[in-house]
């Protein structure tokens, strides 16, 4: 049996220090940030007003934040961002509504906050996995072996999460839908996509190619691969790989769209 992505070594699950889940379907997921200190009650309008200094206060405030952006990326990827209501996000965070208008002037705040994380946690998980490129690409015997290597940290960049890819995708319909909201996104996404087209032009000349069409437009088709691969995966449930029709397709593509580099 193929062993799936989130088993191997240096895999997302493992980097975020999570369990290994051992199937797709009701698996056990890394969560976006390491817990933190203890928080308040649900009663907790004023969080840090109680002793212990400006600091403490400041630690505080900010737990109380992650914690109801941890609530808020639940609720969207269950109900969506339309249907994911501000009381959904105090219910399971545990505040009530003061609490969260202590933090957050109202839903698109708290969306823009959640764009913004969840894109940080992906962009250190990139930088992460595409460091030890090099190596691998040093000891690769020839050029297919290079390409596969290549794309295997491509495939890296995209995690085999469940509720990431719902965020993801929910984050993406409304930002469709709500052109006025969508800055955030495409400034986050941006700087996802231009990390991967700096790595895919170096690494690619490191093995003597040059692509023939626009790097930007390389790294659109190949995210859209694996983020289409690892939702196919998670649809059919089980042992699906979400590696197999990514590791099928995008060797070929990037071969394709390349030509050796003019001595």
């Amino acid at each position: 049996m193929t062993m799936g992505r989130e088993q191997r070594p240096g895999d997302w699950a493992a980097w975020m220090g999570a369990p290994a889940p051992a199937t797709r379907e009701g698996a056990a997921v890394p969560q976006p940030l390491p817990e933190v200190e203890p928080l308040p009650g649900p009663d907790a309008e004023h969080d840090g007003e109680s002793a212990g200094g400006e600091r403490g206060r400041s630690v505080r405030r900010e737990a109380t934040r992650q914690r109801v952006l941890d609530a808020a990326r639940e609720v969207f990827a269950e109900r969506g961002v339309i249907g994911g209501t501000v009381e959904d996000i105090c219910e399971r965070a545990g505040f009530t509504r003061g609490a969260f208008y202590s933090n957050f002037t109202d839903k698109d705040d708290v969306l823009q906050a959640l764009v913004e994380r969840e894109h940080a946690i992906l962009l250190a998980h990139l930088d992460a996995s595409l460091a030890l490129v090099d190596q691998e690409l040093a000891e690769a015997p020839d050029l297919g072996t290079a390409v596969a290597s290549i794309v295997d940290r491509i495939l890296r960049s995209v995690p085999v999460d469940r509720q990431l890819s719902l965020v993801q995708t929910e984050l993406e319909i409304h930002a469709v839908r709500r052109p006025d909201l969508a800055r955030p996104f495409l400034e986050a996404n941006e700087r996802f996509r231009s990390r991967i087209v700096v790595f895919l032009e170096a690494a690619m000349a490191r093995n003597g190619l040059e692509l023939t069409v626009d790097p930007v437009a390389v790294v659109e088709a190949s995210v859209a691969v694996v983020e289409r691969s690892v939702r196919r995966a998670l649809i059919t449930g089980g042992d699906a790989d979400p590696d197999a029709m990514a590791r099928a397709v995008l060797p070929a593509m990037l071969l394709a769209l390349s030509r050796p580099v003019e001595a």
